[in-house]
């Protein structure tokens, strides 16, 4: 899906780190390098009066974007942050932590505006259905199936509810291998939320150096540059959270205009 230059420097002006910009300004190769082209229906046409309820959905990587980017929004009337994260879990393994009905509980008690769903980083395993009596192994279509159902599922069932729902996409990662199998979780992810009503905000563009590679670190004063990246090179610095975090807001404030002046406000609250 191609989007004009000028929609993406629109988003780019709103990221301070210079990588992002960058990134953010380049054409796009395929559909996962762009902001989705045109809201899905249904969407809010204005801010709710009491301001906006943001729940923070998903694995290790979505509780680091709250950690990071809770302190300097919690005194923000106009965003209201709850953290409905949890760490070592994942789509897979719904018997370990079932992911639909905890989004699902977590939209009923907070009653959110907006869901920002972040996972996979532990879902290269085989997905095991505990109803089905299947264990589904990564790469297959069965899996692609089975996964791309619960993405739709935890969609829909906050739709339903009348919430926003985005959905970021893996970043990318150092070891190659895993980068590769990012590539097909991200695949499954965003044709699945799509699907269900979601917005999709790509990741691997601002994770990734001029050339495509694992991105470490930022460009900082001078010739200085700042950690972006985790030292396993699959998590992210609290700099990197916050980058991430502004790429989110920036993406769902241009589809989202009811969203914007919340959003972009947090978004500069989280500096870079």
């Amino acid at each position: 899906m191609t989007i004009t230059l000028a929609r993406r420097i629109a988003l780019g002006t709103l990221l301070a780190a210079p990588l992002l910009i960058r990134r953010a300004t380049a054409q796009p190769s395929d559909a996962s390098a762009g902001v989705p082209n045109g809201a899905p229906a249904g969407q809010p046409s204005a801010v709710p009066p009491g301001g906006v309820t943001l729940l923070y959905c998903g694995d290790s990587l979505a509780q680091g974007l709250y950690l990071s980017t809770q302190p300097p929004l919690r005194r923000r009337p106009a965003l209201r942050v709850v953290n409905g994260t949890r760490h070592a879990t994942g789509l897979t393994r719904s018997d370990e932590w079932d992911w639909v009905q905890v989004a699902r509980d977590n939209v009923a008690r907070n009653q959110p505006d907006l869901m920002l769903a972040w996972i996979g980083a532990n879902d290269f395993r085989p997905l095991v259905d505990r109803t089905a009596r299947a264990r589904y192994q990564f790469g297959t279509p069965a899996f692609a199936e089975a996964y791309g159902a619960k993405v739709s599922l935890m969609t829909r069932d906050a739709r339903e509810r009348g919430v926003t729902v985005a959905w970021i996409g893996l970043p990318n990662m150092r070891d190659s291998a895993f980068a590769g199998a990012a590539r097909k979780l991200n695949e499954i992810q965003e044709a699945a939320a799509r699907a269900a009503g979601a917005l999709w905000v790509p990741s691997w563009d601002a994770t990734s150096d001029p050339t495509g590679h694992f991105r470490p670190s930022l460009p900082g004063p001078g010739q200085t540059e700042r950690r972006f990246r985790a030292d396993d090179g699959v998590h992210f610095s609290d700099l990197g959270y916050r980058s991430i975090a502004r790429l989110a807001f920036a993406a769902i404030a241009e589809q989202l205009p009811a969203f914007a002046e919340p959003l972009t406000g947090a978004a500069e609250a989280l500096g870079v």
